[in-house]
């Protein structure tokens, strides 16, 4: 085969390739209410995603759920008190941590030092917060919580 007629396969290729990268890096990088925030974040974030939003609420907290065109699901836990206590993924991509855990994740990355890497579901518990996350290539899901912004009677069960 003469490599001048692969030329064009391979830059079209290499195009679509680029296309999909860089499609990843939007949606995995996409804002999110992070844990401490205030409820009003979340209305920015659903711009931003160009997401569907619904609201239900349960007795002493609001679910804030974020489904965006690319099939990603975010849900932000609201307490009374109008802070984002818990946030929860699904779907093909793992957000960026640092937008959902905004000031606590320096607090995540210190806890998991030297911890070993494991398969399957990862659950890490450090004061003040737990983190549960696990999943494979499209099929991501996970939440992180704040034990001290939950409000009296949350079970972490209701995370889903």
């Amino acid at each position: 085969m003469n490599p001048s007629s692969r030329s064009p396969h391979r830059l079209r290729r290499w195009s679509c390739a680029v296309l999909v990268l860089a499609s990843v890096l939007q949606v995995s990088s996409s804002a999110c209410a992070a844990l401490g925030d205030d409820a009003a974040a979340i209305v920015t974030d659903q711009a931003h995603m160009q997401a569907s939003l619904r609201v239900w609420h349960q007795a002493n907290y609001a679910v804030h759920e974020l489904l965006a065109p690319s099939g990603i699901t975010l849900r932000q836990f609201v307490g009374d008190g109008g802070k984002v206590f818990a946030v929860s993924w699904s779907g093909g991509w793992r957000p960026n941590l640092r937008d959902v855990m905004g000031a606590y994740y320096d607090r995540f990355i210190a806890g998991t030092r030297g911890r070993r890497a494991t398969r399957g579901v990862a659950r890490i518990e450090l004061p003040g917060m737990i983190v549960v996350m696990g999943g494979h290539q499209r099929a991501f899901f996970g939440h992180v919580y704040l034990t001290d912004l939950a409000p009296a009677g949350f079970a972490p069960e209701e995370i889903r």
